[in-house]
């Protein structure tokens, strides 16, 4: 009789403990933040601040309300000479991460201020927005567009080192540059980028934390090694 009220008890307590896992596994929060982006003509010229391109666009969470204060721009990616797409990422206090994107237009500072590119003296190869002479287009230091490479994935960091303060914040997405892929939507590849490596921003030290991409097809890029500074 001892050992069946103690069988009793024990399965009354996994029952117990299963119930509690399955309410807190429930009551997470897994959705990322939703970004609302309102049709306007905007016009974006190298060199401004992004304030202008926040404009139209606001963000909320089911658990955290409204995040539209905490909205950034992530990225300018140059489509052609005159049009750019900007993508927007926002993230709630669970870490899940909104993104949204928006073609505006785009140009140069010396189209702004009335200088052409042959008055000005620049080498041919910035043209047609095909990088600077440092490898880099104008839209925020991006660098020559990415091209696919066969079947797998190409992608690209911002930066191969980077430092925080300790019990700052660090977002590991934003030093991604891009993606592409032979068939692959960057969207979808977004969704899919992966980064290896513990750290923790409230221990100084150096971290090493490893990027890849894969596709649908499970092809994965060549990695890219981020340095992680937390002083």
């Amino acid at each position: 009789m001892k050992h069946r009220g103690l069988a009793l008890a024990l399965a009354g307590g996994c029952v117990i403990l299963g119930i509690i896992a399955v309410f807190l596994q429930l009551s997470q929060d897994t959705t990322p933040p939703e970004i609302k982006i309102e049709e306007r003509d905007i016009t974006y010229t190298e060199g401004d601040s992004y304030e202008g391109l926040l404009e139209g666009v606001s963000a909320s969470d089911k658990a955290d309300g409204d995040l539209t204060s905490e909205v950034f721009v992530n990225k300018i990616v140059l489509t052609d000479e005159h049009a750019a797409v900007v993508y927007y990422g926002v993230m709630d206090e669970s870490n899940n991460v909104g993104m949204a994107r928006r073609r505006v237009n785009y140009r140069t500072a010396e189209e702004a201020s009335g200088e052409t590119t042959d008055e000005s003296g620049a080498d041919a190869s910035n043209e047609a927005g095909e990088g600077t002479a440092d490898g880099t287009v104008p839209a925020g230091g991006e660098p020559t567009p990415l091209e696919p490479n066969g079947p797998r994935p190409v992608m690209a960091l911002t930066t191969n080192q980077i430092t925080v303060p300790v019990k700052g914040e660090f977002d590991p997405v934003s030093v991604v540059q891009g993606a592409v892929d032979d068939k692959d939507s960057f969207e979808m590849l977004y969704q899919n980028i992966h980064v290896d490596g513990d750290y923790d921003l409230k221990v100084p030290g150096v971290y090493e934390l490893r990027f890849y991409v894969t596709d649908s097809d499970g092809n994965a890029s060549d990695p890219h090694i981020l340095t992680l500074t937390v002083e």
